[in-house]
């Protein structure tokens, strides 16, 4: 059964959620403004585990930092950094609090955090023999060998349907979406029983790279997108909440790629 992409509309906040956008609703902090100007500190997962309502409320038991009434929220947009905006006491004993309860996760200065490259935009790519040919909306050509692919993401982030590779010994970003592609022009990725099938082919291409990218690290819908035996309507598989829970993911993928190369 082919692959198919459902319309869909950005979410709104859940009942009862504050009346804030809740795409900003865990950088908050008890900061004061005497301390406005210090380091400000993450809680990055360890895995892009979910992790157990139940347990973010006896950890948040305290009140210190983050309160059990904030468990639901932090665990609907658990994409890698759990919490931002910290101070590094109350990010410590939370590190403490969350361990005690089987999540863990790392205390890192945000700073620290992987900062995602602006995008060079391409419209086609070709295979070749240990290499990618990325081209542009001009024909322009940018080759890169596979070995060098870190990070390779896809997912709708509640604008568009993305794919990006993500390199990993300069910051370079390689972006197209759906949209973008010109998939008449890659007919080797479309099913023969439905060739005009759009998200059909998006999905062939996305595991042909995956299939050729040995060292990449996927984005939950990248992987997804890989699956065995997944068909049909595939939209709620790869829909991200919003969009900074896609670039958060991304963010804690760069982060885990360079917490690995450095222990090499």
């Amino acid at each position: 059964m082919a692959t198919t992409f459902a319309s869909v509309r950005p979410k709104g906040a859940p009942a009862g959620a504050p009346s804030f956008p809740r795409t900003h609703f865990y950088f908050w902090s008890r900061r004061s403004p005497a301390h406005a100007v210090a380091v400000a500190y993450a809680l990055v997962q360890q895995s892009l585990t979910r992790p157990p309502v139940e347990a973010l409320e006896r950890a948040f038991a305290s009140g210190r930092g983050l309160t059990p009434a904030d468990a639901r929220f932090v665990a609907d947009d658990a994409f890698g950094l759990l919490a931002r905006n910290l101070e590094l006491d109350d990010a410590l004993f939370l590190q403490q609090s969350l361990g005690a309860e089987g999540v863990e996760v790392d205390v890192v200065p945000e700073s620290d955090l992987p900062r995602l490259p602006d995008s060079q935009l391409f419209t086609r790519v070709e295979c070749r023999e240990g290499t990618l040919a990325f081209f542009d909306a001009l024909d322009r050509s940018t080759e890169v060998a596979c070995e060098a692919v870190a990070v390779i993401a896809a997912g709708y982030d509640q604008r568009e349907l993305k794919l990006e590779l993500f390199l990993a010994n300069e910051p370079q970003r390689l972006s197209t979406t759906l949209e973008l592609l010109e998939l008449d022009r890659m007919r080797q990725y479309a099913d023969l029983a439905e060739p005009d099938n759009s998200g059909e082919q998006f999905r062939n291409l996305v595991r042909h790279l995956v299939s050729n990218c040995p060292r990449a690290r996927l984005n939950r819908a990248a992987e997804n997108l890989v699956k065995d035996g997944l068909a049909g309507d595939v939209t709620e598989a790869i829909t991200y909440p919003r969009p900074t829970a896609y670039t958060e993911e991304l963010s804690w993928l760069l982060w885990r790629v360079r917490a690995s190369s450095q222990t090499v």
